[in-house]
Protein backbone atom coordinates (compact mmCIF):
# COMPACT_ATOMS: atom_id res chain seq x y z
CA UNK A 1 0.00 0.00 0.00
CA UNK A 2 1.33 3.45 -0.84
CA UNK A 3 0.94 6.29 1.43
CA UNK A 4 1.73 9.47 0.76
CA UNK A 5 1.77 13.26 3.15
CA UNK A 6 0.70 16.41 0.82
CA UNK A 7 2.01 19.52 1.50
CA UNK A 8 0.72 22.80 0.14
CA UNK A 9 -0.36 26.13 1.24
CA UNK A 10 -3.37 26.55 -0.73
CA UNK A 11 -5.87 24.35 0.64
CA UNK A 12 -8.00 23.91 -2.58
CA UNK A 13 -5.01 23.14 -5.04
CA UNK A 14 -4.08 20.85 -1.92
CA UNK A 15 -7.58 19.08 -2.24
CA UNK A 16 -7.15 18.48 -5.54
CA UNK A 17 -3.71 16.62 -5.32
CA UNK A 18 -4.93 14.16 -2.58
CA UNK A 19 -8.40 13.81 -4.57
CA UNK A 20 -6.10 12.93 -7.60
CA UNK A 21 -3.46 10.40 -5.71
CA UNK A 22 -6.93 8.77 -4.05
CA UNK A 23 -8.29 8.33 -7.02
CA UNK A 24 -5.23 6.31 -8.49
CA UNK A 25 -5.80 4.02 -5.06
CA UNK A 26 -3.39 5.64 -3.40
CA UNK A 27 -3.50 6.46 0.43
CA UNK A 28 -3.22 10.28 1.90
CA UNK A 29 -2.02 9.51 5.36
CA UNK A 30 -1.52 13.52 6.48
CA UNK A 31 -1.98 16.69 5.13
CA UNK A 32 0.24 19.70 5.96
CA UNK A 33 -0.47 23.77 5.48
CA UNK A 34 3.38 24.06 6.02
CA UNK A 35 7.08 23.37 5.50
CA UNK A 36 7.53 23.14 8.70
CA UNK A 37 4.10 20.97 9.71
CA UNK A 38 4.81 18.23 6.66
CA UNK A 39 8.39 17.98 8.01
CA UNK A 40 7.39 16.85 11.56
CA UNK A 41 4.25 14.92 9.59
CA UNK A 42 6.98 13.07 7.67
CA UNK A 43 8.47 12.01 10.53
CA UNK A 44 5.89 11.01 12.49
CA UNK A 45 3.68 9.03 9.96
CA UNK A 46 6.59 7.73 7.74
CA UNK A 47 4.48 8.07 4.43
CA UNK A 48 5.97 5.98 1.17
CA UNK A 49 5.91 9.46 -0.29
CA UNK A 50 5.88 13.18 -0.04
CA UNK A 51 4.54 15.47 -2.78
CA UNK A 52 4.96 18.97 -1.84
CA UNK A 53 3.33 21.95 -3.80
CA UNK A 54 6.43 24.83 -4.18
CA UNK A 55 5.11 28.35 -4.18
CA UNK A 56 7.47 30.32 -6.17
CA UNK A 57 10.90 31.94 -4.17
CA UNK A 58 8.66 29.91 -1.06
CA UNK A 59 12.39 28.62 0.26
CA UNK A 60 11.52 26.66 3.27
CA UNK A 61 9.41 24.20 1.31
CA UNK A 62 12.26 23.70 -0.83
CA UNK A 63 14.58 23.31 2.57
CA UNK A 64 11.64 20.88 3.95
CA UNK A 65 12.07 18.74 0.51
CA UNK A 66 15.97 18.90 0.79
CA UNK A 67 15.73 17.67 4.00
CA UNK A 68 12.62 14.44 3.74
CA UNK A 69 14.90 13.53 0.27
CA UNK A 70 18.48 13.86 2.38
CA UNK A 71 17.26 12.01 5.73
CA UNK A 72 15.99 9.34 3.36
CA UNK A 73 12.69 9.71 5.21
CA UNK A 74 10.70 9.28 1.74
CA UNK A 75 11.06 10.26 -2.23
CA UNK A 76 9.90 13.86 -2.55
CA UNK A 77 7.74 14.51 -5.04
CA UNK A 78 7.92 18.70 -6.09
CA UNK A 79 4.90 20.15 -7.87
CA UNK A 80 6.03 23.32 -9.33
CA UNK A 81 5.78 25.67 -12.08
CA UNK A 82 7.42 25.62 -15.17
CA UNK A 83 11.42 26.28 -15.63
CA UNK A 84 12.06 26.96 -11.82
CA UNK A 85 16.23 26.65 -12.25
CA UNK A 86 16.49 26.20 -8.70
CA UNK A 87 14.23 23.38 -8.23
CA UNK A 88 16.17 21.57 -11.41
CA UNK A 89 18.75 21.93 -9.38
CA UNK A 90 17.82 20.47 -6.37
CA UNK A 91 16.63 17.87 -8.26
CA UNK A 92 19.54 17.00 -9.81
CA UNK A 93 21.85 17.01 -6.79
CA UNK A 94 19.02 14.85 -4.66
CA UNK A 95 18.17 11.59 -6.46
CA UNK A 96 15.02 11.32 -3.74
CA UNK A 97 13.13 14.09 -5.69
CA UNK A 98 11.02 14.61 -8.52
CA UNK A 99 9.08 16.85 -10.24
CA UNK A 100 5.67 17.45 -11.90
CA UNK A 101 4.80 20.79 -13.51
CA UNK A 102 1.08 22.88 -12.96
CA UNK A 103 -1.49 22.34 -13.43
CA UNK A 104 -1.09 18.84 -11.96
CA UNK A 105 -3.21 15.79 -14.01
CA UNK A 106 -3.63 12.13 -12.97
CA UNK A 107 -1.44 10.94 -15.83
CA UNK A 108 1.74 12.98 -15.16
CA UNK A 109 1.00 12.59 -11.08
CA UNK A 110 0.59 8.49 -11.57
CA UNK A 111 4.05 8.29 -13.62
CA UNK A 112 6.35 10.78 -11.34
CA UNK A 113 4.43 8.99 -8.63
CA UNK A 114 5.41 5.02 -9.59
CA UNK A 115 9.17 6.64 -11.02
CA UNK A 116 9.87 7.94 -7.88
CA UNK A 117 9.11 5.03 -5.50
CA UNK A 118 11.12 3.02 -8.00
CA UNK A 119 13.97 5.43 -7.86
CA UNK A 120 13.87 5.38 -4.36
CA UNK A 121 13.82 1.39 -3.65
CA UNK A 122 16.72 1.37 -6.22
CA UNK A 123 18.73 4.16 -4.62
CA UNK A 124 17.98 2.79 -0.97
CA UNK A 125 19.34 -0.93 -2.05
CA UNK A 126 22.23 0.48 -3.85
CA UNK A 127 23.59 2.70 -0.80
CA UNK A 128 23.05 -0.91 1.49
CA UNK A 129 25.17 -2.67 -1.10
CA UNK A 130 27.29 0.16 -1.42
CA UNK A 131 28.11 0.05 2.77
CA UNK A 132 28.05 -3.48 2.69
CA UNK A 133 31.03 -3.13 0.62
CA UNK A 134 33.05 -0.45 2.37
CA UNK A 135 32.33 -2.92 5.23
CA UNK A 136 33.75 -5.66 3.30
CA UNK A 137 37.10 -3.79 2.27
CA UNK A 138 37.34 -2.57 5.73
CA UNK A 139 37.41 -5.65 7.41
CA UNK A 140 39.66 -7.17 4.58
CA UNK A 141 42.13 -4.24 5.34
CA UNK A 142 42.45 -4.86 9.13
CA UNK A 143 42.53 -8.75 8.73
CA UNK A 144 45.41 -8.31 6.19
CA UNK A 145 47.41 -6.20 8.70
CA UNK A 146 46.57 -8.37 11.73
CA UNK A 147 47.63 -11.35 9.15
CA UNK A 148 51.05 -9.83 9.07
CA UNK A 149 51.16 -8.73 13.30
CA UNK A 150 50.61 -12.83 13.49
CA UNK A 151 53.28 -13.20 10.72
CA UNK A 152 55.89 -10.90 12.61
CA UNK A 153 55.43 -12.06 15.92
CA UNK A 154 54.91 -15.44 15.60
CA UNK A 155 57.25 -16.07 12.36
CA UNK A 156 54.69 -17.62 10.15
CA UNK A 157 53.32 -17.37 6.66
CA UNK A 158 51.03 -15.72 5.01
CA UNK A 159 48.63 -19.02 4.84
CA UNK A 160 49.22 -19.82 8.39
CA UNK A 161 48.36 -16.91 9.62
CA UNK A 162 45.10 -16.33 7.72
CA UNK A 163 44.08 -20.05 9.32
CA UNK A 164 45.04 -18.94 13.00
CA UNK A 165 42.75 -15.92 12.60
CA UNK A 166 39.60 -18.05 11.13
CA UNK A 167 40.09 -20.98 13.84
CA UNK A 168 40.07 -18.37 16.47
CA UNK A 169 37.46 -16.48 15.19
CA UNK A 170 35.14 -19.23 14.66
CA UNK A 171 36.30 -20.85 18.35
CA UNK A 172 35.39 -17.75 19.84
CA UNK A 173 32.69 -16.88 18.13
CA UNK A 174 34.15 -13.38 16.95
CA UNK A 175 33.86 -11.56 14.10
CA UNK A 176 36.94 -11.81 11.49
CA UNK A 177 37.08 -8.43 11.75
CA UNK A 178 36.61 -7.78 15.74
CA UNK A 179 39.17 -10.18 16.13
CA UNK A 180 41.81 -8.30 13.46
CA UNK A 181 40.64 -5.00 15.51
CA UNK A 182 41.47 -6.81 18.58
CA UNK A 183 45.25 -7.75 17.64
CA UNK A 184 45.69 -3.97 16.21
CA UNK A 185 44.73 -2.88 19.22
CA UNK A 186 46.86 -5.33 21.08
CA UNK A 187 49.80 -4.47 19.09
CA UNK A 188 49.29 -0.89 19.36
CA UNK A 189 49.55 -1.28 23.50
CA UNK A 190 52.85 -3.09 22.83
CA UNK A 191 54.29 0.05 21.72
CA UNK A 192 54.28 1.64 24.58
Amino acid sequence: MITVLVCCSDTRRRNKITSLLQSMGITVVAEAADAPQALRMASSSKPSLVVIDIEQYNYKEMETATIIAKERLAPVILVTVPQQQNIIDTINENPAMSYVIKPVNQWALESAVYTSLANFRKMVQMESEINKLKDTLETRKLVEKAKHILMRDLNLSEPEAFRRLQKQSMDKGIAMKDLAEAILLNDDFKKF
